[in-house]
């Protein structure tokens, strides 16, 4: 069972299949888990009057609708929020690199990266 005090995790990750794995990891160390599947349900959700923000997002780069660049550099300017930001891919540029480093991550992690890594790296992040 996860408390009311849980961290809450936005995971925005277009693979079914590791969404999958992430929510199930996650979940089983105490936290709380939101997705969004691509990057307009992302954007939605973190807009959402609804909604509260998330204590940290795991960030896919490749998604459908809107990359996560572009929901990074929205969170930044836009929302003006700096929750922690782990970026999980399996690829980007040189280019969306250093967009990402220069908007402000936490962590950059090419998949298929270990769960205790992730752990370590979500600790990190939500003691900062």
């Amino acid at each position: 069972m996860i408390s009311e005090t849980a961290s809450r995790i936005l995971i925005v990750e277009d693979n079914a299949e590791l969404l999958h794995v992430l929510r199930e990891l996650l979940t089983r160390h105490g936290y709380a888990v939101m997705d969004a599947r691509h990057g307009a349900e992302a954007l939605v959700q973190l807009t959402s009057p609804a909604a509260s923000l998330p204590d940290l997002i795991i960030l896919d780069v490749n998604l459908p609708l809107e990359n996560g660049v572009g929901i990074l550099g929205f969170l930044r300017r836009t929302l003006h929020s700096a929750i922690p930001v782990i970026v999980l891919t399996a690829s980007a540029t040189e280019e969306q690199e250093k967009e990402l480093a220069a908007l402000g991550i936490s962590a950059y992690l090419r998949k298929p990266t270990g769960s205790n890594l992730l752990l370590k790296e979500i600790g990190k992040a939500l003691s900062s």
